[in-house]
């Protein structure tokens, strides 16, 4: 079956993603290896957008930039992410509802960094 390109980036950042945190889950608490499994999908999944004009993005970015843009994507991620899985932790949070707001607050600043370097190829 033919995928299309975006789709297949998708599908490599939650397996990065999912492949990552159920590794480190065995190692730490859960909350910091979603942290760490989502930074890892998140630059294959931030260029997924539906908000992106792809077509337009990769025309005017080098390879080179638009590893940085998934780096400093990633970096959002991970520091949020790390931040608030720590605050949950020490705070006496380690269930599903710690690691869904680590989740999301990894997940919005990772595109928060990427729509600020995008923010003209994106609606």
């Amino acid at each position: 079956a033919c995928m299309d390109r975006s789709t297949q980036e998708f599908l490599v950042g939650v397996v990065a993603a999912a492949t990552v945190a159920g590794g480190l889950s065995l190692y730490v608490a859960t909350p910091y290896a979603l942290a760490v499994g989502l930074a890892a999908g998140t630059p294959s999944l931030v260029r997924t957008s539906a908000r992106l004009d792809r077509d337009a993005y990769d025309v005017d970015h080098t390879s080179t930039e638009q590893v940085v843009d998934g780096a400093l994507a990633a970096g959002a991620s991970l520091s949020v992410g790390l931040v608030a899985a720590h605050f949950a932790v020490t705070s006496g949070y380690d269930g599903p509802i710690a690691a869904a707001g680590v989740a999301a607050l990894g997940v919005l600043a990772g595109q928060s960094a990427f729509y600020a370097r995008t923010s003209e190829y994106t609606d």
